[in-house]
């Protein structure tokens, strides 16, 4: 049995407590509604790593040899992981190679 929608419809921000009250402020009430209608009980997570495949994806198709401090900072990872994600991963003279 699920919720009257009149009484969905009555739901305000200050209404909404923790996690929920974060994703009303920051994806609005009608998200948080929704999630409320489609997920309750459910926890969810949100990884720094989410869009990980898009970054690797943007990178691969924007990397000019060049550009790698640019490309980090436009995904907000580091350099590099920009050099991992294109396959040129430098290794420091202090560092040990893992084989």
């Amino acid at each position: 049995m699920g919720i009257h929608p009149d009484v969905l419809a009555m739901v305000e921000e200050n209404d909404l407590d923790g996690d929920m009250a974060l994703v009303a402020q920051e994806c609005g009430l009608d998200t948080a509604v929704s999630l409320y209608k489609g997920m309750a009980g459910t926890s969810v997570s949100v990884p720094k790593s989410a869009l990980m495949r898009t970054f690797r994806r943007y990178i691969r198709k924007r990397y000019t040899g060049y550009n790698a401090l640019e490309l980090a900072v436009r995904c907000g990872i580091s350099e590099r992981q920009v050099y991992v994600i294109v396959g040129g991963a430098t290794v420091k003279n202090d560092q040990c190679r893992m084989a």
